[in-house]
C-alpha cells in the first residue's frame, strides 16, 4: 500500500500534467495588433515589441498556472 508522501507525490505529477496539457503557449496565442505584454502597437503577425516584453509575458504566464 502506497504511503502518503507516494500518493501525494503522484497527485503532484498529475496536476502538472494536466497544467501543461490546458495551458496556453505563447506560441498559441495570435496576434492583436498590440504588444501582448506591454500593450504597444505592432506590425501585422507581430507578438510582442521587443524580447524583454516576450520573456516577462512567459514569466507571467509561468506564475499564472504554478500557482
Amino acid at each position: 500500500m502506497p504511503d502518503e508522501f507516494d500518493q501525494v507525490q503522484d497527485r503532484m505529477e498529475r496536476d502538472e500534467e494536466l497544467r501543461k496539457k490546458y495551458t496556453p503557449k505563447p506560441a498559441e496565442i495570435r496576434s492583436t495588433g498590440k504588444c501582448l505584454y506591454c500593450g504597444t502597437f505592432l506590425e501585422k503577425g507581430q507578438r510582442f515589441c521587443d524580447a524583454d516584453c516576450r520573456d516577462d509575458f512567459e514569466y507571467m504566464i509561468h506564475r499564472k498556472t504554478n500557482k
